[in-house]
Order: C-alpha cells, then sequence, then structure tokens
C-alpha cells in the first residue's frame, strides 16, 4: 500500500511539474495533454487514472485557447497527444486545420452533446454548468442580497463589487456570454452585459481567475462555469447557484493527429468514457458531472437532469460571429472599463436623487452599434477574419461608444 501510495504522489508530482516547466520533448512514457483546465480541474481525474494498472503518466500544459492555437499550429505540436478543454471554437480550429485525429465508437449519450462539425474528432466525457459564485461574509459586510441571474447583476446596489472575465481571454465566459445573447436576444443581451459591466471591479484574465479573487474577497460575486466553483465550495464562505437557465457546457477531448502514443491517448479517452471514468468525472473533486446519467439516489443527480435537459446552445452561430462577440466585448467594456464604471455610477446617483429611471440616458450607456440581422450575417461577420477590417471596425465602434457617454452625462448634467 505505502509503495502504491509513493507511486501515485510521484507521478502527481511530475504531473505538476510539467504543468509548471511548459512544453519539451515528451517522453516515452507519458502523455502529454493541453488543457485550457486549470491545473486544479484535472489533477484529480489524472490521479485517479494512473491508479489504473498499467496505465502511463500524463503530463499536463494549461494554457488559454489562444495560446494552445499558438502552440499546436506550431512546428512542436507533435509533441502533444491530447486536448482536454470546453472550447468548441479550438477544437473547430484545430480541426480546420487538420490537426485532430478522427474518434469512432464514442456512444450516442456523449457523441449527441459535441457539436455537430467537430463531431468526427472530439468526444465529450462530462458536462458543466453556468452561474454565480458568491462570497458570503463579502456580501453580508455590505448589507446585499444574493444574486441569482444576470439581471440581478444590474442592480446598482453590486456597484463596484462584481467580477468577470473576457470572451477572448476566456472562451468558458465566451460560452456564458453567448449563452445569455442567445436566451436574450443579442440587443437585449448587451443591454444586460452592459448594465452588469457598470458594477464590475475589474476584468480578470483567466475564467478560474474570477473565482479565486471572489474566494479572497475581492469581489462579492461573478459568473463562472460550476467545476471551477465547486472545487472551492469546501470553503463555508463561499456559495454557488446556477443561472435559472443555464446551459450545458461539454467538456471535451480529442487525440492530435500526430501524437506518437495514439494508442494510449485513445485508451485514456475510453477510459473516461468507461462506468469507471464516468463514476470519478461524478465525483466532487471534479466539480463536473458525468455524459452518463446518474442514479436517481445520488445528490448530484437533480442538477444534472436540469442541465442535461436545457436547450442545446446554437453552436453554429456561435462559431460564426466568434470574433465580433470577442471584439464587441473588448470595445464596448474591456477596454473603457474605467469610463464605463464612471458613467453608470453618474447614472445610479442621478436615480438615485431624483427617486426615478431614466430610460433615454441608460438607453444611451446600453446601446450597441451592431444591430441583431448583421450579428448573424455569414457574409459580414466572415470580414472579422480580415486583420484590417477588424480594426477598422473597432476605431469606429470605440467613437460610437465614446459619442454616446458624451451624450449621455452631458444629460445628466443639466439634471442637476
Amino acid at each position: 500500500m505505502f509503495l502504491r501510495k509513493a507511486r501515485i504522489l510521484s507521478k502527481t508530482l511530475a504531473l505538476l511539474l510539467g504543468a509548471a516547466f511548459g512544453p519539451c520533448a515528451a517522453q516515452s512514457n507519458e502523455l502529454v495533454m493541453a488543457t485550457t483546465f486549470s491545473p486544479g480541474a484535472t489533477a484529480w481525474i489524472i490521479q485517479r487514472w494512473q491508479t489504473e494498472p498499467g496505465s502511463v503518466m500524463i503530463r499536463t500544459l494549461n494554457r488559454t485557447s489562444a495560446s494552445l492555437e499558438q502552440l499546436l499550429d506550431a512546428a512542436n505540436a507533435e509533441n502533444v497527444d491530447l486536448i482536454l478543454t470546453s472550447s468548441p471554437m479550438l477544437l473547430q480550429h484545430l480541426q480546420e486545420h487538420q490537426k485532430l485525429a478522427a474518434f469512432d465508437g464514442a456512444p450516442p449519450v456523449s457523441q449527441h452533446l459535441v457539436p455537430e462539425s467537430i463531431r468526427s474528432t472530439s468526444v465529450a466525457v462530462a458536462i458543466s454548468g453556468f452561474g454565480l459564485l458568491i462570497n458570503r461574509p463579502a456580501l453580508a459586510a455590505r448589507h446585499l442580497p444574493a444574486p441569482v441571474n444576470w439581471d440581478d447583476l444590474t442592480d446598482p446596489r453590486y456597484q463596484g463589487t462584481l467580477l468577470m472575465s473576457s470572451p477572448s481571454r476566456s472562451d468558458t465566459n465566451h460560452l456564458m456570454v453567448e449563452s445569455l445573447l442567445q436566451q436574450k436576444g443579442w440587443t437585449q443581451g448587451w443591454e444586460t452585459l452592459l448594465a452588469s459591466a457598470g458594477n464590475l471591479v475589474t476584468i480578470s484574465s483567466r475564467s478560474f481567475g474570477v473565482a479565486d479573487k471572489i474566494k479572497s474577497g475581492l469581489g462579492v460575486a461573478g459568473p463562472v462555469i460550476d467545476n471551477y466553483a465547486n472545487l472551492l465550495l469546501n470553503d463555508p464562505h463561499l456559495a454557488f447557484t446556477y443561472f435559472p437557465q443555464s446551459a450545458v457546457s461539454p467538456t471535451y477531448v480529442a487525440v492530435l493527429k500526430n501524437s506518437q502514443h495514439t494508442g494510449e491517448a485513445r485508451r485514456f479517452i475510453r477510459y473516461l468514457l468507461s462506468p469507471e471514468g464516468q463514476r470519478i468525472l461524478a465525483d466532487a473533486n471534479t466539480g463536473k458531472y458525468p455524459v452518463t446519467p446518474l442514479a436517481a439516489d445520488n445528490p448530484r443527480a437533480a442538477q444534472q437532469a436540469v442541465l442535461m435537459n436545457q436547450p442545446p446552445l446554437n453552436y453554429q452561430l456561435i462559431l460564426k460571429r466568434q470574433r465580433l462577440v470577442q471584439r464587441m466585448f473588448d470595445t464596448a467594456i474591456s477596454f473603457r472599463l474605467a469610463q464605463l464604471k464612471d458613467a453608470w455610477r453618474a447614472l445610479h446617483s442621478a436615480e438615485a436623487r431624483l427617486k426615478r429611471p431614466l430610460p433615454e440616458i441608460r438607453a444611451l450607456l446600453t446601446r450597441i452599434p451592431v444591430d441583431a440581422a448583421s450579428s448573424e450575417d455569414g457574409a459580414w461577420l466572415a470580414r472579422f477574419d480580415n486583420k484590417s477590417f477588424a480594426e477598422q471596425q473597432m476605431m469606429e465602434w470605440q467613437l460610437w461608444f465614446l459619442n454616446n457617454q458624451r451624450q449621455a452625462i452631458n444629460k445628466l448634467e443639466e439634471l442637476k
């Protein structure tokens, strides 16, 4: 028993060292798995896999989606055997660039969760949902109620207390934003995003950074994916609540075409889909849910069923307007966050003083320069692949938002 524990500890230590020091030539007895997840989100799964007889060590490369695109597009991509991610956008890019190997034999319970365009190469092994992570003491200190949905995040009482990430920095956050846009519609969805952005403390560079910052007390709440929140819920100061209409977010795994260990890579995927692998993925240590239904008496079965019964996201639309949503969010929110917060603070103050809403001024702060029809126009959206076109659009949008904000501030000053 002691030797077995020592062997597991040795393998886990090697895994963490590999994640820390980044890519290098793969060893003959290890798999290299590139992932967009944090080390904590994958360590438990890998540790349990490495207790299997004859299993090989897995070393992870933990990167952002954009960083992994660059890495896997480069000449040293043959060092990577597997990719584990919740980003269908990343997998779509890799498949289009002939980087992924075909995978056959995945069960229907898994594959119906995979976007059709990547179904030939990618396998869903787990699911997650979206919601709000809350710091209870920070909330209580400000005498605030716990928010439960996106609309709550627009409440001026949460001014200077919220955290989130950007779609350009986090594909997980991108899917959360798209879920909101698809549920509420393009125009109303952006109104909600811009109004809630007025309450932000800051924008985190990574989605799991939102959870870490909320735990540290930098903010009271923020939208996150459940697996990052659930890994922190042994802390009694934290709570997580799912959005009432949370979309389901699958965890995908795929084999790289140039892998030198395709047999072992496929064996690992089959292990994740096996009853034992699904049982491990159902363990709260992963923060995820398996793709196979949990037993009715399992305390997590009800939430799994809720997630599985949600309408699927329109992935074709997500992939088509990926660049638009990323650039719009950064132009409207990330690059002008300080000015945005100032404008919303002034509006909230005026509405409180006058004891009435100011819809005309609010409309100026929530308008966007792209209409709903354009947001689904494939020909126009394709032009964002052209860097010059994209930069020109962003310059025009910057002037748009600046002009609207000036109008809003002028109107607020007239009310004094």
